[in-house]
């Protein structure tokens, strides 16, 4: 499995990928079989992709999305692996979204319930995706919008709202893909507003928080950032700054 998740770091590409499936399209309309082999070769034509090791990258994801299926032939020759021929199913691709992927994403919380949120995305989803366990987990970025645009109850978007906040604040993110991508999920004041509740707790100067001593060792654990451009008013936002340093806290396990 650390092979897997090693192999899975490599960032792929969404025109590379798009290339994949239309790579596979062509071969069906010339009738030839869309093996592994044939579909490396039509991507080395193009200039697109040469490299074995990264198509199997990109055909793996997209037959665990449940974008391609995979059918074994037998070889006509004795002692020759079968052959593997690759089809679109009409489907996907879905990625796993839900509080599965967070505790993927290293949501450092005991979780009593795992809820999971399969989302149907498109290439560029499916490209920031890592694959562990035959699961291919949505983004960071795409995680934390699908979860809040899928838990809008007042109750349950609390709990989300910290889950969310306890990663942002400790891990790398794309932060112009995730205003997309919320925008697009109709979320974005809600991200919007909690990456200024972040920003004011962990860069403000004097921020109005009880626990100063838990704030305290968070800003030891967290290097500097660059600000954000978002601007803290005191609105009133489902997560008050206390419970925004809780949350870090937890995650960081200072609290």
């Amino acid at each position: 499995m650390r092979k897997q998740l090693a192999a899975n770091k490599r960032n792929k590409s969404a025109a590379v990928a798009d290339s994949v499936i239309k790579s596979i399209e062509a071969l069906k309309r010339e009738d030839i079989e869309p093996t592994f082999n044939n579909i490396l070769a039509c991507l080395r034509s193009r200039n697109i992709l040469s490299n074995h090791r990264s198509l199997r990258l990109y055909l793996d994801a997209m037959v665990c999305s449940g974008l391609l299926s995979i059918h074994k032939e037998p070889a006509k020759q004795p002692n020759v692996r079968p052959k593997q021929v690759y089809s679109l199913t009409g489907h996907g691709p879905f990625v796993e979204a839900g509080v599965q992927s967070m505790l993927f994403h290293g949501l450092n919380w005991t979780v009593p319930s795992r809820p999971s949120i399969k989302m149907k995305t498109d290439t560029e989803g499916l490209a920031r995706g890592r694959i562990a366990l035959r699961t291919v987990y949505g983004s960071l970025e795409d995680t934390v919008v699908e979860t809040l645009a899928k838990n809008k109850n007042k109750d349950r978007l609390y709990q989300i709202l910290t889950f969310c906040a306890a990663l942002l604040a400790t891990k790398k993110f794309d932060q112009d893909y995730l205003m997309h991508r919320a925008e697009r999920k109709k979320v974005g004041d809600l991200v919007q507003g909690l990456l200024a509740e972040i920003e004011y707790v962990l860069e403000s100067p004097k921020p109005e928080v009880e626990d100063v001593r838990t704030l305290y060792l968070i800003r030891e654990r967290i290097p500097h950032r660059r600000p954000t451009p978002t601007n803290y008013t005191a609105q009133r936002f489902p997560l008050l700054p206390d419970e925004v340093v809780d949350a870090i806290g937890k995650q960081l396990g200072v609290q």
